[in-house]
């Protein structure tokens, strides 16, 4: 029960305040006049927004109790059932059995979200057919990479300081896909057609000129399939890099626009963002693997489980959302000014007002609400919210 005690402490708690407090911040501003959206949209965005932290609030809530089920009596089964596999195999199917669970376990959830909550505002268009096609893909996947990256990890788990080579080869994978995610696993979820406006496309690699960005193409994706909202990209590292252009972007945002909200990804790359990212996630990778390969004893005691390979690997998961939790603030910092510079960076490279109009759009069609509370905002905001966006380009 102490873990349980202290999960709920540092974890669930936090979290569940932090959505309550921008809950009551929306209700309060939600009364307020209308900014950047139509009052109409004003008042839908501030619905949405609340039925999606109430969603989280439930999320929580089941994590919780999904934690306080494996702590208190399903670790102990889970291991009844992998003694007869070799001790490798045996590691692997563990943690792989832990990782599927928790995958089915949250799937209701998932569902209600793209299925039920999203196509009420009308944002999902995803269809029951899809949304199964989707997730066995990405169960498929899960499987696949995880156990390449488990043998991998338990092979290693022999030497003293394995926690430092199964820190490396981690951080090692995670570039890789950050290379080839474009190129290989994004097609198998999505179709990418080469632009053929001939005119757009010349004015794109104009701009990507400009700022010194060679891209392998300019593709469309068909986000319409799951979802109306908008979003331009761009994806991989090195020479797989590519601009990935959502087709709800092309039917809704003018050619200025769209030129403008590339200018800004293009100012991601300029200040070489991508690589911080990494950068940071590497450091976070570093302190999870530091923490794992130094737990003690007693802690698998209270667990009432042995101490090996594969619960070694699932504390490692366990602990992996809090520490994300909590280190959450200072990677969205660091964003969120990343964020600041590329817009500062894409206005120069096209024009201040058009950005300005094209992110307004960006917020109209995706119906985003316009305030939220600091404390949200430090635990949980990438980009900075539009109204201060606005007055920095404005500066």
């Amino acid at each position: 029960m102490f873990f349980v005690a202290l999960y709920l402490l540092i974890f669930t708690f936090p979290s569940i305040l932090i959505d309550w407090l921008q809950i009551r911040h929306i209700r309060i501003y939600s009364q307020k006049t209308a900014v950047i959206l139509p009052p109409k949209d004003y008042i839908t965005s501030a619905k949405y927004s609340l039925s999606t932290l109430r969603l989280s609030i439930i999320h929580s809530l089941f994590d919780a109790v999904i934690f306080a089920c494996w702590v208190l009596f399903g670790f102990y089964i889970l291991q009844e059932y992998f003694g007869f596999y070799p001790a490798h195999l045996e590691s692997i199917a563990f943690v792989l059995s832990f990782v599927a669970v928790n995958s089915v376990l949250s799937l209701p959830l998932k569902a209600y979200q793209q299925l039920v909550l999203d196509k009420r505002f009308g944002f999902s268009t995803i269809t029951p057919k899809l949304f199964v096609l989707d997730t066995l893909k990405g169960f498929v996947l899960m499987l696949f990479f995880g156990f390449v990256i488990l043998w991998i990890l338990v092979s290693v788990m022999s030497y003293t300081h394995w926690w430092l080579a199964g820190f490396g080869f981690v951080f090692m994978v995670l570039i890789l896909l950050n290379m080839f995610y474009p190129t290989l696993i994004a097609p198998i979820f999505n179709t990418f057609t080469p632009l053929n406006d001939e005119n757009l496309k010349t004015k794109i690699q104009d701009l990507m000129q400009k700022a010194g960005f060679h891209a392998k193409g300019v593709f469309v994706m068909d986000a319409s399939r799951r979802d109306g909202r908008l979003n331009a990209y761009f994806g991989g590292l090195g020479s797989s890099k590519r601009v990935v252009l959502f087709d709800t972007l092309l039917e809704k945002v003018s050619t200025e626009g769209l030129l403008a909200i590339l200018g800004h990804e293009l100012g991601h790359f300029k200040h070489k963002d991508i690589l911080v990212n990494l950068s940071i996630m590497g450091v976070l990778l570093f302190v999870l693997f530091f923490i794992a390969g130094h737990l003690p004893e007693s802690i698998f005691s209270l667990l009432r489980i042995e101490k090996n390979d594969a619960t070694t690997l699932i504390v490692l998961l366990l602990i992996a959302p809090i520490v994300s939790f909590w280190v959450m603030p200072i990677i969205g910092y660091f964003s969120r000014k990343a964020e600041y510079r590329a817009d500062s960076y894409g206005a120069s490279l096209t024009n201040p007002h058009c950005l300005k109009e094209a992110l307004i759009r960006l917020v109209n069609e995706n119906k985003t609400f316009p305030y939220a509370h600091k404390i949200y905002i430090f635990f949980h905001y990438t980009h900075p919210p539009l109204l201060d966006r606005l007055y920095a380009l404005k500066d």
